[in-house]
Parts: structure tokens; C-alpha cells; sequence
């Protein structure tokens, strides 16, 4: 734990000095299980907290970037992420969804164990090469292939969604038609009006966006709405979590 710490200690001092290029030497090391991780002064308040659970099956660094790997029931995931949602002084705070089971493993190893959910931690300035710029990255990564069902967790309303599995509601954008959004997710079952509209993806089950359209009105029948494969699309909401429903 001592060695740990000292080390990246020193990386640290050599990242501020800009002695060498880190990202050449790539320096790092696991973290041991069943010990508290010291963290460092980078680290945003409640990030500690967060590392230190029981569940914690596996964590490594490389240069200023830390990731933690964690196992666990559906509670647990839940009381991670309310934990998570409430950390300040980061860029984001955002769940993105890995398609298959999470594998617990640092980059140097050839052996890992499987796991539910990471955390990847590392500051803004490091990523982007900017020490100006004092925000913190920080991101939980979760398998949907695992032992927990996503849609029976309590998201908090801060956390938004990202990854690959959401690549078809990415590729909805402002000026695209009624018509191209119609090929590319299906509509939403029960009732809808013209906009907003709910979309579903098939290949990405339990998620939903919205999407408010431009439409024309018939000043001859008290301005209803018209709908029109030709409506633009003004405005996309993010995906979010909620049960399709049936015509």
C-alpha cells in the first residue's frame, strides 16, 4: 500500500514538473483488494468513498487515470450510483452501458475474473492535455449481460447515459424529418401526439427518446395538428429508462 502510494506520488510530481512524456512510459500498478486505496489530492470529494466498497474485486492506475472494478446485487449497483450521482466537481456524471459481461483486468495481466460495473477516474487536465482546465473525469461502465437488470435500478435524474449501445438515438439530430427518424427507431406504443414522439430501438430494450418535430397547424379546424413525414426535428431528448408501451 506504501509502495502504491509512493509511486504514485512520484508520477504525480513528474506529470506537474513535465519532466517526461508519461503517457511514453506508461507507468502503474494494481491496487490490492481488501485494503482501502489512499487516493490522491486530485481526487474529487466522495470518490474514496466510492472506491472503498466491500465489493470492490479489482482496481489498477496507469499515469493519473484510475479504474475499479466492482461485483455485486442489483442494491449494491443502485446504492453505487445514488453514492456516484452526488459527487461534485466532475466534467459529467454518466453510465455507459457495455453490451456482453464485464471482465475485472488490468492491461498487463492475462488472467481477470468477471464483474457488474467499473469506475474510471482521471483529471481533465490529463486527458486533455490543458492544466488549466481543473474538472475531473469520472465514469461507471456497466455490462448489461450481467446478473443485474438494469431497468429495475432507480437512476438518478444528474446521471445520463452514453456508449455504443445507444450509437441509433446518437444518430438523431435536429433537421432530420418525421420520415428519416421513422427508418432508423420504431415508434413508441400507447398513445402519442404528434410531438413529442416516443422512439424506441430494438436493439437497445428498456430505452426511450423523445423527439419534438416542427409541424404545421390547420387554421381551419382550430389549429389541429397536422402530421407530416416532411416535420423537422428541433429538439432530441437523452435516452432514458422506461417500459415500452402497448398499442
Amino acid at each position: 500500500m506504501k509502495a502504491n502510494a509512493a509511486l504514485r506520488a512520484r508520477i504525480f510530481m513528474l506529470l506537474l514538473g513535465g519532466f517526461v512524456t508519461l503517457r511514453v512510459f506508461g507507468l502503474g500498478s494494481d491496487y490490492p483488494n481488501g485494503q482501502p486505496v489512499g487516493g490522491t489530492s486530485a481526487w474529487p470529494k466522495g470518490v474514496k468513498e466510492l472506491v472503498d466498497t466491500t465489493n470492490r474485486v479489482h482496481g489498477f492506475f496507469v499515469n493519473a487515470e484510475d479504474v475499479f472494478f466492482f461485483a455485486g446485487s442489483a442494491t449494491n449497483f443502485a446504492e453505487f450510483l445514488n453514492g456516484y450521482s452526488k459527487t461534485q466537481g466532475v466534467e459529467k456524471h454518466r453510465l455507459v452501458l457495455h453490451e456482453g459481461v464485464g471482465e475485472a483486468k488490468s492491461p498487463w495481466s492475462t488472467n481477470g475474473q468477471t464483474c457488474d460495473w467499473k469506475l474510471y477516474a482521471c483529471p481533465k487536465s490529463w486527458l486533455s492535455q490543458d492544466a488549466k482546465d481543473k474538472s475531473f473525469v469520472l465514469e461507471v461502465h456497466f455490462w448489461t449481460g450481467g446478473k443485474i437488470a438494469l431497468d429495475r435500478i432507480a437512476i438518478p435524474k444528474n446521471i445520463e447515459f452514453a456508449g455504443g449501445l445507444f450509437k441509433s438515438f446518437d444518430s438523431i439530430t435536429n433537421g432530420m424529418t418525421r420520415a428519416e427518424v421513422g427508418r432508423r427507431l420504431t415508434m413508441d406504443g400507447g398513445l402519442q401526439g404528434v410531438s413529442p414522439v416516443r422512439f424506441i430501438d430494438p436493439a437497445c430494450p428498456g430505452f426511450k427518446i423523445s423527439v419534438e418535430f416542427d409541424f404545421k397547424k390547420d387554421a381551419a379546424d382550430q389549429n389541429r395538428a397536422i402530421w407530416g413525414k416532411d416535420d423537422k426535428v428541433v429538439r432530441v431528448s437523452k435516452p432514458y429508462l422506461e417500459k415500452p408501451f402497448m398499442d
